[in-house]
């Protein structure tokens, strides 16, 4: 199959003709923002890309779902890996390492409703390397390109590929990170989407978006998407105007704070910053996104899965700790319920 024409990112006018908002497209998807939500593993189920859609986001990618698992019906069945019909588009990310998996997985996912595939080849947690999965195929070339030659003669949706700046900052490890993104852009993948630490660094320190410049600058005409800390809606044009790169994705600064993707749609579309939520809007949220994980799991497991998202949501309270304090040892839903009343009902 011959490359396809790879994305470039357009401008349109809106509002009074005064304001710009730059969007992307990603082979055949159009977004009218240049951002969208992050595969997430363990936090992006349909109620946080539910949230995410209602508050401005105009795409987001699934959890993480390992490509063998995929490839079998059964699995494939579970209400767990099926896109809602309400969230389109919506994008499958797969990991593994077997290019034959990896087609037959993509194959299945989009004969399910799901709008593109994204290949893992970021992940550093340690389970995943450990089966040379994600991140550890940085330093096997010839295996990424592989995997995306095989997925790309598989779908005819659009293809994108989750990549970090390399196993760790040795030389060869950057050597094989350019080499990845080089074969890629011939291949014809429609856009990178690049996180600016190592493997090794997972989420220490801070990411790197200068190389992500770089990659940009030696190829122009290549789809280039940054991640890494965006925290702060009102940076990101700036981010964008340096570095040259044609959008961003949210990552863990999404978990427990919907919010941000209002605060972007403002910033890109030259509107003021809305007025913080207050409490009683938070507390409407945290009770719909517990609702909504309360849909898909049985009571138990959805409290103690909500609790990875209350962390978030209590950053915006005045006594964060004290409302952590309460969520994180409950046990049921009517204690969850009761303790976001208690702290959110407050003036």
């Amino acid at each position: 199959m011959p490359p396809r024409r790879r994305g470039v990112y357009w401008w349109h006018r809106i509002g009074n003709g005064m304001d710009n908002t730059v969007g992307l497209k990603l082979g055949g998807l159009t977004l009218d923002v240049p951002f969208f939500q992050a595969s997430l593993s363990g936090y992006s189920d349909h109620a946080m890309r539910a949230l995410a859609r209602r508050f401005g986001c105009p795409f987001s990618l699934a959890d993480m779902m390992l490509a063998k698992s995929m490839t079998h019906p059964r699995v494939l069945r579970k209400p767990c890996f099926l896109p809602g019909a309400d969230e389109h588009p919506v994008g499958a990310q797969i990991l593994g390492n077997v290019p034959a998996t990896m087609a037959e997985a993509a194959r299945a996912l989009v004969g399910v409703g799901y709008d593109l595939i994204d290949l893992n080849f970021a992940c550093p947690a340690p389970k995943v390397l450990r089966r040379a999965r994600g991140g550890a195929l940085l330093n096997d070339p010839d295996t990424v390109i592989d995997c995306l030659k095989a997925v790309r003669e598989a779908v005819t949706c659009p293809v994108l590929m989750k990549l970090r700046i390399g196993v760790d900052h040795q030389p060869r490890s950057r050597e094989n990170f350019w080499e990845i993104v080089a074969r890629s852009i011939e291949q014809g993948v429609d856009a990178l989407v690049i996180h600016g630490r190592t493997v090794s660094e997972k989420y220490r320190g801070k990411a790197d978006w200068e190389i992500l410049a770089q990659v940009k600058a030696r190829f122009p005409a290549a789809m280039v998407i940054g991640s890494g800390d965006i925290f702060e809606p009102a940076a990101t044009p700036e981010l964008l105007k340096r570095t040259g790169l044609d959008g961003f994705i949210v990552a863990r600064g999404a978990v427990g704070n919907p919010w941000i993707f209002r605060e972007l749609r403002c910033v890109w579309e030259g509107r003021p910053l809305p007025a913080p939520p207050d409490l009683a809007e938070q507390r409407e949220v945290m009770l719909e996104h517990f609702h909504r994980i309360l849909q898909g799991y049985p009571e138990k497991k959805a409290v103690g899965y909500f609790r990875k998202f209350v962390v978030g949501y209590a950053r915006r309270h005045p006594e964060r700790k004290r409302v952590l304090l309460t969520l994180m040892k409950a046990e049921t839903r009517a204690e969850v319920e009761a303790g976001i009343d208690a702290w959110y009902r407050r003036a």
